[in-house]
C-alpha cells in the first residue's frame, strides 16, 4: 500500500511525471501487442485457466476472489491449482509447492493463506508463471488453474481475464499510469478483460454506476461489484479458524476492548469490517505496510498493551509462529469472504456468469 506521504508527493509531482507515464503506458501497449502477435512466446495450459489481476497496485481483493474461485472449483469436483508470484516469500526452490505447514518466509503470506484454506489444491509460488506451469504439468493432475495477480503476466494464456477495479479507479485514478498514478497499464488494457470485478460497498455502487456506464459499458463486459464480508472471529491457531466460512460467531473476545493489527493493502477497510462485525471500534491499532514481515520485536511491542489482537487471515499466517510463547498477546482471526452485489450490464449473478463461461469454454 502506498503511504499517505508518497501519495501526496505523487499527486504534487503528477504534471512533471506525466511524460514518463505516457512512455511507460506506450511500452506496455507494445508489450501486449508483442504477446498477442506471437513475437513473445505465450504458453496455453491444457486445463481451463482463469486470470485474476488488477489494473492498479494496492489492495483490490485478488486473493479473496482467488479463494472464491478455488471453492467454486472444488464444489464442481475439480482439482484446482493456483500459480502465484509468492510476493514476500524467499525460497531456493522454484516453483515452491506451498502446503499448510510451509513457512511464510518461503511462500509469502497469500499463497500460504490459500494453502491453509484449500489443502487439497496445488498452490505454487514462483515469479515465473511459465516455470510453475511446466512444473504443474509434470508433477500433478489438475483441471482448473487460477493465475493470481496475472493481468500483466502474459507469458501464460488464459481462458478468462477477471480484472479488479477499486472505486477510485473509476474516479480520480482513472487512466493515471505509474509513475504519475497507480495504474500498471493504460485504459486500452481493459479491453483484455472478460469481466470487471469492482470492489465497492453497496452504498458506493449507485454513485459509481454513472462512471461505470461512461467508462466501462462501451467495452461490452459485465461489472460485478463486491465487498468483503466478515463471517467469524476465532482464536488464532484453532482448528476452526482454518475452516473456510466458519460461520458468524465470536469466540473468547466477550465484548472486551481489543487492538487491531494488520498488514494489508487496505487497512481502513479491515478496521471498518472489524468495527461492524464486533460491534465497536478497536482501542488501539498496529498498522503495517502490505505484506510486512512481522518480527519478535513487533510482537513484544504489541504485548506491552494488555489488549487482545484482532488480525486478518492474511496476517495470521505470519503471526502464528511468533505467538506461541509465554507473554504473547491473545489473538483472534477475523475471517472474511467475498460477497457480490447486484451486477451492472448483465442480469446474471457472478456465479451464474462464471459457470456459463466455464461450461462454454472448457
Amino acid at each position: 500500500m502506498l503511504s499517505m506521504d508518497y501519495e501526496k508527493t505523487q499527486k504534487t509531482l503528477a504534471p512533471l511525471l506525466a511524460p514518463a507515464s505516457a512512455l511507460y503506458s506506450a511500452a506496455m501497449r507494445l508489450r501486449a501487442k508483442a504477446y498477442a502477435g506471437g513475437i513473445f512466446a505465450s504458453q496455453k495450459p491444457e486445463s481451463f485457466c482463469v486470470a485474476v489481476g488488477n489494473i492498479s497496485w494496492g489492495g483490490s481483493g485478488k486473493t479473496p476472489l482467488t479463494d472464491w474461485l478455488l471453492t467454486w472449483a472444488e464444489a464442481q469436483g475439480l482439482t484446482p491449482a493456483v500459480l502465484s508470484r509468492g510476493y514476500g516469500g524467499h525460497s531456493e526452490t522454484r516453483p515452491l509447492a506451498v502446503t499448510p505447514t510451509t513457512s511464510p518466509d518461503k511462500s509469502g503470506d497469500e499463497p500460504l493463506m490459500l494453502a491453509r484454506k484449500h489443502p487439497t489444491a496445488h498452490i505454487l509460488a514462483d515469479p515465473s508463471r511459465r516455470r510453475a506451469l511446466d512444473w504443474l504439468k509434470a508433477h500433478t493432475k489438475t483441471d482448473f488453474i487460477v493465475l493470481d495477480d496475472a493481468m500483466q503476466h502474459l507469458a501464460v494464456k488464459r481462458d478468462l481475464n477477471l480484472v479488479l477495479l477499486r472505486a477510485r479507479d473509476l474516479g480520480e485514478e482513472w487512466g493515471k499510469v505509474i509513475p504519475a498514478g497507480s495504474w500498471r497499464e493504460g485504459p486500452k488494457a481493459l479491453e483484455r478483460a472478460d469481466a470487471f470485478m469492482l470492489r465497492a460497498t453497496p452504498q458506493e455502487v449507485p454513485g459509481l454506476e454513472p462512471l461505470a456506464r461512461r467508462r466501462l459499458a462501451p467495452l461490452g463486459k459485465p461489472v460485478f461489484p463486491f465487498t468483503l464480508k466478515p463471517v467469524s472471529l476465532l482464536p488464532l491457531g484453532t482448528e476452526a479458524e482454518q475452516r473456510y466460512g466458519a460461520g458468524a460467531m465470536l469466540s473468547g473476545l466477550e465484548k472486551a476492548p481489543y487492538a487491531l493489527c494488520t498488514a494489508v493493502g487496505t487497512p481502513e477497510s479491515v478496521g471498518q469490517s472489524a468495527t461492524e462485525f464486533i460491534g465497536y471500534a478497536p482501542q488501539a491499532e498496529f498498522i503495517y505496510p502490505d505484506h510486512y514481515k512481522f518480527t519478535p520485536e513487533d510482537v513484544r511491542k504489541m504485548a506491552e498493551q494488555p489488549l487482545p489482537l484482532v488480525v486478518t487471515a492474511k496476517d495470521a499466517v505470519k503471526l502464528l509462529p511468533l505467538l506461541q510463547y509465554a507473554g504473547s498477546p491473545q489473538c483472534f482471526v477475523l475471517e472474511s469472504i467475498i460477497q457480490f452485489g447486484p451486477a451492472l450490464f448483465t442480469a446474471q449473478t457472478f456465479a451464474e456468469w462464471f459457470a456459463g463461461r466455464y461450461n462454454s469454454l472448457r
